[in-house]
């Protein structure tokens, strides 16, 4: 199971990536984590993913912003932002 941190606010997001079967990390604990998920800027970002030798890629950066789920859900699990031509 991935592990996801949401951004506060983000309450939708967070309540469909938890019915699809992730585990939502506190934005605020920091810790190991497969994906961010903000809307924001990069505040308390720093503090996951900082201990060494936790996993063999860091963790990857998904603002929400005009995004639906659905391209949430195809960056977490294919590691890309999308299609090359699309």
């Amino acid at each position: 199971m991935k592990k996801i941190a949401v951004e506060e606010g983000l309450k939708q997001v967070k309540d469909e990536l938890k019915a699809r079967g992730y585990e939502i990390i506190d934005f605020n604990k920091g810790g190991s984590v497969d994906a961010i998920v903000y809307s924001n800027d990069y505040s308390g970002i720093e503090a996951f993913n900082n201990e060494a030798g936790i996993q063999d890629y860091g963790a990857m950066l998904i603002n929400a912003n005009n995004k639906t789920i659905e391209e949430i859900v195809y960056m977490i699990e294919k590691r890309r932002y999308g299609g090359l031509f699309t």
